[in-house]
């Protein structure tokens, strides 16, 4: 845009100050000097409207007119006042005063810049279940931007909205539904669209849902999975509220129970490694399973090392006593990094009615590369520790004997990991609608069929 409103203003400064003469004496061997002449002159302005001008010397009986109705030209003695309306459009826009003298007249270029807008609020915001106001600010110069509620369904969330020139504000209704609402402003000024999402919920809306921990088991993958929907693995429960900060889903068929902080001011659950999820009595002593976090990157490096030790070991370049040591200690102390309650995953909530659930995609919370980076020893090993992004969710079976827990096994290790509870028949097909629309919510290194 402003390399647009330079290339106009240098055409109309070539073309500008041009002396006109109706005087079409062919035989004149001078040129006449032209009675009008600019002292100085205002005539370039930002979008606002605003007023400018001119001064000039001519003998009396001086006109003044312009090209376009959005400029006006008032004569005031040896002054011109040039008001311009304001330009709502984002392409600038020129136009020619004129000042006439009889028969000679004087051209000078307008210019206005097109406007100038910026939404300086957050695209996401968080209240609570009450009644309350937001107000969305933004800076402009001569833009006329406008606010509605994008979805006409979610008309009633909103009761009025205002322009107060520095922000709109939006008058949100209570939420009485029972459940999670998500509903979305847009913000538009010209082609330029900004779309705010606003999510109102509390702990209570959770509180006796059933919810379904949802996601992609890679340890059934074989050489004859065919399709990733063989890999779906959930686990389904209730909430239970066990503070004002906390949840536990209480699985529907098992005892299984996991652990959810919870935070209000961004409607989140976080779930943390090296949380016991269920101990039950067994022969060999007591089975329990413990979850743990993992980026999808370190776990690649670890597979990677299982392999080409397998491969070392297998050419005769590992020894047996190395190989044994590296599966009965090596391998369960990796597991173990993982299973630290320094690691966390986080899903922030909303309501995707379009998919008929309230859901959300256990991530990275920000938190834990400073764990990570701590694990110097995976570093010499090939782990990238420098990095991490919580993308994969792990159960950890363990035998517990006098109180001593020992590394059996993982039982599952899943990625693409959501929470969600159906307002309706939420089918697979929703849930991995829902996962593609979330581009990091991807599977990576998957591949199916021969």
């Amino acid at each position: 845009m402003k390399k647009i409103f330079n290339i106009c203003l240098l055409l109309a400064v070539t073309a500008g100050f041009v002396a006109c003469s109706d005087d079409n004496d062919a035989g004149s061997n001078y040129l006449r000097e032209n009675p009008v002449q600019v002292v100085n002159s205002k005539l370039t302005f930002t979008a606002a409207a605003q007023k400018g001008g001119v001064k000039f010397t001519a003998p009396a009986g001086s006109t003044v007119s312009v090209s376009d109705s959005w400029a006006t030209a008032q004569l005031q003695n040896d002054s011109i006042v040039v008001s311009v309306t304001n330009n709502p459009a984002v392409d600038s826009r020129s136009a020619v005063l004129t000042i006439k003298n009889g028969n000679d007249s004087t051209n000078l270029p307008i210019l206005q810049a097109g406007s100038v807008f910026k939404y300086n609020g957050p695209k996401y915001i968080v209240v609570g279940n009450d009644e309350t106001t937001l107000s969305l600010p933004y800076t402009k110069v001569g833009a006329e931007p406008t606010m509605t509620v994008l979805d006409k369904a979610d008309a009633a969330t909103v009761t009025s909205i205002e322009d107060k020139d520095t922000a709109f504000t939006a008058h949100i209704t209570a939420n009485t539904t029972g459940e999670i609402r998500t509903f979305s402003l847009c913000l538009n000024n010209q082609e330029k669209r900004d779309t705010i999402t606003v999510t109102q919920g509390s702990i209570d809306n959770f509180v006796g849902k059933n919810y379904i921990l949802f996601g992609y088991d890679i340890l059934k993958m074989t050489a004859n999975t065919g399709s990733i929907s063989e890999l779906m693995t959930q686990i389904s429960g209730k909430f239970q509220k066990t503070s004002d900060n906390q949840l536990t889903l209480v699985a529907d068929s098992s005892s299984i129970k996991i652990h959810f902080d919870f935070d209000p001011s961004t409607l989140s659950l976080t779930l943390k490694g090296g949380d016991d999820i269920l101990s039950e009595a067994s022969t060999a002593g007591t089975k329990v399973y413990r979850t743990a976090v993992w980026d999808v990157a370190h776990y690649a490096a670890f597979v990677k090392l299982i392999k080409q030790t397998e491969k070392d070991h297998a050419a005769g370049s590992v020894s047996d006593d190395d190989y044994n040591s590296f599966n009965n200690s090596t391998q369960p102390a990796i597991y173990n990094f993982y299973a630290s309650n320094k690691l966390s995953m986080s899903a922030m909530m909303v309501n995707a009615k379009e998919d008929g659930i309230v859901v959300g995609i256990l991530g990275e919370p920000g938190s834990n590369v400073e764990y990570s980076r701590g694990l110097r020893p995976l570093a010499k090993l090939g782990f990238p520790i420098e990095s991490f992004t919580a993308n994969m969710l792990g159960v950890y079976e363990y035998t517990s004997v006098s109180q001593k827990l020992t590394f059996k096994k993982p039982l599952i290790m899943l990625q693409a990991v959501m929470l969600y509870h159906p307002l309706s028949k939420a089918t697979s097909a929703k849930l991995v609608n829902f996962l593609q629309k979330k581009a990091d919510a991807k599977l990576p290194g998957l591949r199916f069929g021969k």
